[in-house]
């Protein structure tokens, strides 16, 4: 579902066509049903509406939430594993081997950038040449030895050792969180409830057939302008609405500069 919102140009073009149909909808149940028979319904179909309206209301608002704190989550997570690499940097520089383990963090930070991020875009996951770095990064701290009687860059190594777990747990999160959705039973109710909506909207009956168009019409883009909304945010690494690598741009940036002084 969400790899057919994450264009905007479907978006609109889902709202346009849901509008139309919409329309048509109206046009025909007008046709086949006098208005006025309709109207003899009203006082009945205007309560289920109502309750109904209330229910999916609730239910809408409810599933943004949960896609707008996801977004929220993803844009955490990536900040915080550019957290885990400036840090890891920073204490690079007393161990052995510092030259080593800097460039496999810097690398590591540009690949997140050049390579992660366009196949986290593409739904793909992580990129293998950004995994075979973090594979790299490890080992550089695997094959590092420090004797107990260096207690200055024993300290520095147990704590990146700790900073490198982190590390991997936040790299974890960042590529789960590219693969989030809502259950199919829960797209079936935002949607098919969408349906009874607008459908129950047809129902009523009015004197003017302009009047029920417009609001049938305005009804259905704005709930189906909606759902395509949550479909976008339960995605956030793919589409126009999506995390950007920010954090790690500005974090490559000092590097940058802290490797020319």
């Amino acid at each position: 579902m969400t790899a057919l919102v994450d264009n905007p140009l479907v978006r609109w073009l889902t709202v346009i066509v849901v509008s139309a149909l919409a329309a048509l909808g109206v046009y025909l149940v007008r046709r086949l049903v006098p208005p006025d028979e309709l109207r003899e319904n009203n006082m009945f179909t205007a309560a289920t509406y109502n309750v109904a309206g209330l229910v999916y209301g609730v239910y809408l608002a409810f599933t943004v939430v949960i896609g707008w704190q996801n977004f929220q989550d993803a844009e955490q997570i990536a900040a915080t594993e550019a957290t885990d690499l400036g840090q890891l940097w920073r204490d690079a520089a007393v161990l052995p081997d510092h030259d080593a383990i800097r460039a496999d963090i810097y690398n590591y930070t540009r690949s997140v950038i050049n390579d992660d991020w366009p196949t986290m875009r593409a739904g793909k996951g992580a990129d293998p040449r950004t995994t075979r770095i973090y594979k790299d990064l490890w080992q550089r701290y695997y094959a590092t030895q420090i004797s107990n009687e260096d207690l200055i860059r024993k300290t520095f190594f147990e704590e990146s050792l700790r900073q490198m777990n982190n590390l991997s747990r936040d790299r974890r999160l960042r590529l789960t969180a590219g693969k989030a959705d809502l259950p199919a039973m829960m797209w079936g109710l935002l949607i098919l409830g969408g349906v009874g909506i607008i459908a129950l909207a047809m129902l009523q009956g009015t004197k003017h057939a302009w009047v029920q168009l417009a609001v049938t019409v305005f009804l259905a883009a704005l709930l189906t302008h909606a759902v395509m909304i949550v479909g976008a945010l339960v995605s956030p690494f793919t589409g126009d609405v999506s995390v950007q690598p920010t954090a790690y741009e500005a974090l490559l940036q000092s590097f940058d500069e802290d490797r020319a002084k």
